[in-house]
């Protein structure tokens, strides 16, 4: 069978599955990959042996990662530094800056911590502001999930940007710096600034703000003051810094500094992506121990073993996506692809945008999407000579867009903070749209300077 009618069937196969059947996506992939080899007709021998190379592969690049950075971040939510680090964020830039507070609070925490943990710590935080300050609650929404959804799906080490860095060749820390370079503007732009306007638009609530300012509750200090009974903010944002800079300098050091130079070699080591997460894990768990042990669990050691069992989930997603994507690969769907790029005059760069903004708006999930995406684009835009850090970057922000009712996300404002599915739409779906399009606005402009811009290639 022709590869394109191969994958349009598969790729449908896969969508009914998640979408009308709700099948585990893990499954999904694992199925999907091998009916896609067999439409392809690659021999049943070989197949397997893509399959278990394409588990391996990922898991070599990313797994550890995976494990130590989830840890981590499960560590700095179950001790209450998450929380601590909003309401110091807040106490920082000022009331009248709060929708900005969140967002910022929103980007720096869903950095090392998965989207919907975060989402669900620092919500309360959204509800007991609202009751304070009168003001939109769906605006409050706007500005933390646009930020958190942003270097959730942008800013490494979270699983789905790393998986995308691991398997297109990008520099890990590079694809760090530029991923925070994509994602703070189109964070402020449609987190912050929307947020701002949303909360303005309608009648009544100006009102309401200085009925609540005249009554002194704008005055009241008692909810952003720090619980001694957990982690300072500054303690937390510290934690959170640690492996970034770790590897962040590594690489910086291996542009500036000679290959035998003695701070090449040392954080050559302790900036390795995986080192430097489990430095980080280590780490934390020693200075949060007081506050996981005894309440969460009777020793740390036993917190670890109890956190990474619920790691399992996301890496048989990442393993059995990279299953499917290694038999895309195999099947010559990008050979395909290039003879059809070439007749249509789609830009590589556009074509990886949109069409991980497809998948995640059809599948739900910004995980599968990348690795679906980075399968089919990613060896055929480094074919082309492109730099693998846009590529994997367009990809990245295809997948901030569209959050619909497919994905689960979505939910969560009407889940936690009592928003209808109209209001959700104004706060999540609109906000983050519009921010795919400008961190893909920020990545056009660093196209045109690739061949300049430093750790490009």
């Amino acid at each position: 069978m022709n590869v394109l009618i191969a994958f349009v069937i598969t790729m449908a196969i896969l969508l009914v599955s998640l979408i009308v059947f709700k099948v585990s996506p893990g499954v999904s992939l694992f199925v999907c990959a091998i009916i896609m080899a067999l439409l392809c007709g690659l021999p049943l021998t070989d197949t397997l042996g893509y399959l278990t190379s394409g588990f391996g592969s990922i898991m070599t690049s990313i797994g550890l990662l995976i494990l130590f950075g989830g840890i981590f971040g499960m560590m700095l939510g179950d001790s209450g530094g998450m929380e601590e680090l909003a309401k110091g964020l807040l106490r920082t830039f000022g009331k009248k800056n709060d929708m900005l507070a969140l967002n910022l609070a929103g980007f720096i925490v869903s950095i090392p911590v998965y989207f919907g943990s975060a989402y669900i710590t620092l919500n309360p935080l959204v509800t007991s502001l609202q009751k304070f300050t009168k003001k939109k609650t769906s605006a409050y929404v706007a500005a933390l999930f646009t930020g958190l959804l942003l270097t959730h799906c942008v800013v490494a080490p979270t699983p789905g940007p790393l998986a995308v860095a691991g398997q297109i060749g990008a520099n890990v820390g590079w694809f760090i710096i530029y991923g925070i370079v994509v994602a703070l503007p189109a964070s402020l732009l449609c987190g912050w600034q929307y947020a701002n306007i949303l909360n303005s638009r309608g009648t009544g609530t100006g009102r309401e703000e200085k009925k609540a300012e005249a009554a002194g509750i704008l005055d009241d200090e008692e909810l952003l003051k720090a619980d001694p009974g957990k982690p300072s903010a500054g303690l937390t944002l510290m934690l959170i810094a640690l492996p970034i800079v770790l590897i962040v300098i590594n690489s910086v050091c291996g542009v500036l500094l000679p290959a035998e130079h003695v701070l090449n070699l040392v954080f050559g080591f302790l900036g390795n992506n995986n080192v430097a997460l489990f430095i980080a894990m280590i780490v934390s768990g020693f200075v949060l121990r007081g506050y996981l042990v005894p309440a969460i669990s009777p020793t740390l050691w036993n917190y670890i073993d109890k956190t990474s069992d619920s790691m399992g989930n996301i890496l048989m997603v990442i393993g059995c996506g990279n299953c499917f994507g290694t038999i895309l690969q195999k099947s010559g769907l990008g050979d395909a692809l290039v003879d059809l790029l070439s007749r249509m005059n789609i830009p590589v760069i556009l074509l990886a945008f949109v069409l991980a903004m497809i998948i995640r708006a059809a599948v739900g999930s910004a995980t599968v999407a990348m690795l679906t995406t980075v399968s089919i684009v990613g060896p055929t835009a480094v074919a082309m000579g492109m730099s693998p850090i846009i590529v994997g970057l367009a990809i990245c922000v295809g997948t901030v867009g569209l959050t619909l009712p497919t994905d689960a996300a979505f939910w969560m404002p009407a889940r936690y903070s009592n928003l209808t599915v109209k209001e959700a739409f104004v706060a999540t779906t609109y906000s983050t749209t519009l921010a795919s399009f400008a961190g893909f606005a920020v990545v056009l402009i660093l196209n045109v300077f690739s061949g300049i811009l430093p750790g490009m290639f």
